[in-house]
């Protein structure tokens, strides 16, 4: 993986990841928040607002060849690159709120390199915040990466099924995605739980009360084709096309009843439309 170029917000970025990214061949540009740049010594705020919009001041640390860039825009941003440097500099536009116009700012490379590329990471994390999962953590911490890391592999699939649709072909939304892909998930794992402790005596009547609910599978497994044999059960139980015909027939690997009669073929109808 040697040669390529990754973007980071200021969340997870630090000098040392820039670091080990650099040993391992991979550049890096990324925004870091100032209480991760301990021991290096840039011009404070006052002085760079006093020097007036689009200042800066720079550090270069010698072991990664990485350089870290202190720009005053509206506030201080500060940046680490291991591949953009200062040169060549030009200059952006910026509404200036007191003379009430558009003012030319002069900014480094690396913040023009860092603009042009941030909008992969800004769209990842407004898709991130659509659907969070929900959960309390807060002496496990380490939950809290694994979360983050499985919804941005869900998002990334997401964006990827996006790119590989044929012409014309409707995608799903992302909330779809995510339904379909929990209950794929869901779909080859037991829910069944055993309990700790002694099973209370009427513990065998009330299961036999419950009834187990079959999530409907995703249409990634309803139509792919594989697998889906007809098979008998004892009682009948409601069709899942039909909806007001019972049937003794289902497929083993959708788990749901359907019809397979002379006059009625819900379980062709199920798997193909």
């Amino acid at each position: 993986m040697e040669n390529y170029k990754l973007f980071f917000d200021n969340w997870f970025f630090s000098l040392d990841l820039a670091q080990t990214l650099s040993d391992q061949g991979i550049l890096t540009l990324a925004t870091v928040r100032a209480n991760r740049l301990k021991g290096c010594a840039l011009e404070s705020d006052s002085k760079l607002k006093a020097r007036g919009r689009g200042s800066y001041d720079w550090r270069v640390e010698t072991q990664s060849n990485a350089i870290v860039v202190k720009w005053y825009d509206n506030k201080p941003v500060h940046l680490i690159s291991t591949y953009a440097a200062l040169d060549p500099e030009d200059t952006c536009r910026r509404w200036d709120g007191k003379r009430k116009e558009y003012a030319d700012v002069k900014r480094p490379y690396c913040v023009k390199e860092y603009n042009r590329f941030m909008g992969g990471v800004d769209l990842a994390d407004m898709l991130l915040e659509l659907y969070r999962i929900d959960f309390k953590s807060r002496s496990k911490w380490y939950m809290r990466i694994f979360f983050f890391l499985f919804e941005l592999s869900v998002v990334n699939g997401w964006l990827l099924y996006r790119r590989c649709l044929a012409a014309g072909q409707k995608p799903m939304n992302l909330l779809q995605f995510k339904t379909d892909v929990a209950r794929a998930l869901l779909s080859g794992a037991s829910l069944a739980t055993p309990k700790r402790g002694r099973p209370l005596k009427d513990a065998d009547t009330n299961s036999q009360k419950k009834t187990n609910y079959t999530c409907r599978p995703p249409d990634s497994t309803r139509l792919d084709g594989q697998g889906h044999f007809p098979a008998w059960i004892e009682s009948k139980q409601r069709c899942r096309v039909c909806v007001k015909a019972h049937s003794e027939v289902k497929c083993v690997k959708c788990e749901v009843s359907l019809c397979f009669t002379p006059n009625r073929n819900c379980f062709l109808t199920y798997h193909t439309m």
